[in-house]
């Protein structure tokens, strides 16, 4: 696991962020499951898909990145939910048949954790018909709800396929019509507009925000400088930022909080000399103003010109 997929399962790991996210995608920001509601499972995935063990060859084990229960009410009635979270800091472009085969693994555990379970209760077995004896799944067992969710950590756009019909090589639609699609929930900060952001009630809403313009210097200053909630965000999420957009922040490794604008100072004063080399650069290709002019235009020390024209010298 690298860096940056290390710290998104961290942060995403915390139930308060969990529950945020589900919250944000399911329920449209409205506060329904609770952190409490929330306990951890098992994220490795084995199965016998046809119930036999003997045939090792059959076996499917996958680990998924984050698997968590819900139990919770809604309309005066109980849901149980299984709920799980893929971090992507790429695209990944089988991502349908991905998710689809850790769905599948999690509604198989269920189908024979309720085999298992009817074997070892022999009087529930009695006037089980053929069918049911089969497979270990009676008429009146009921499945789990398994619900996925792709975090993609980038500010680029998702250009991956969204469901499983994009993949398909036909587009045949007298074809694709008995083929079952599969479609996957993702949460990308491109597609995030700015006043949905406030259906975030965690830290998740500043790092999406600042990750959905970490490519844009300007718009990404803007933000920072008329969002007030960037003048003083934990830590972790400060890290988090920094590792998951490559970003050269600097801030106080003992303090607790971090002042973004002013984490962001030497980002901008790197970018500012940046610009401030190439319009040197400019200046003595055209050959015609002296090193005191191009330094005074520029702000860049005459020595640093000087400098430079010996490089394009050379």
């Amino acid at each position: 696991m690298g860096k940056v997929d290390a710290r998104t399962h961290e942060y995403l790991s915390d139930n308060k962020r969990f529950a945020d996210i589900i919250n944000y995608y399911i329920y449209n920001g409205e506060q329904i499951i609770k952190p409490d509601d929330l306990h951890e499972m098992d994220t490795s995935e084995i199965v016998f898909p046809y119930g036999e063990r003997n045939n090792t060859s059959d076996i499917i084990q996958k680990y998924r990145d984050i698997l968590k229960g819900a139990c919770t009410m809604t309309d005066n009635k109980v849901n149980y939910l299984i709920l799980g979270i893929e971090n992507q800091s790429e695209i990944h472009y089988a991502m349908p048949v991905k998710d689809m085969l850790y769905d599948a693994e999690q509604y198989t555990k269920q189908v024979l954790f309720n085999a298992k379970k009817h074997r070892r209760d022999k009087s529930h077995n009695k006037g089980i018909t053929s069918g049911e004896f089969l497979s270990g799944f009676y008429k009146d067992d009921k499945l789990v709800p398994v619900i996925t969710i792709v975090v993609f950590w980038s500010a680029d756009e998702w250009d991956g396929p969204k469901d499983l019909h994009s993949m398909m090589e036909t587009k045949d639609i007298n074809i694709l019509k008995y083929v079952p699609n599969y479609k996957i929930n993702l949460i990308s900060p491109y597609n995030i507009n700015d006043c949905e952001f406030d259906k975030f009630k965690s830290s998740l809403a500043k790092v999406l925000k600042y990750i959905k313009y970490s490519n844009d210097d300007v718009t990404l200053q803007n933000v920072l400088e008329n969002d007030k909630v960037y003048e003083s965000i934990d830590r972790e999420t400060a890290e988090l930022i920094r590792d998951v957009t490559g970003s050269d922040l600097k801030f106080d490794e003992e303090k607790e909080t971090v002042n973004m604008c002013r984490a962001t100072e030497e980002m901008k004063r790197k970018a500012a000399e940046a610009r401030a080399k190439e319009i040197a650069k400019a200046f003595l290709d055209i050959g015609k103003n002296s090193y005191e002019e191009i330094s005074r235009a520029t702000k860049l020390p005459i020595e640093e010109v000087k400098k430079m024209a010996e490089m394009t010298a050379n």
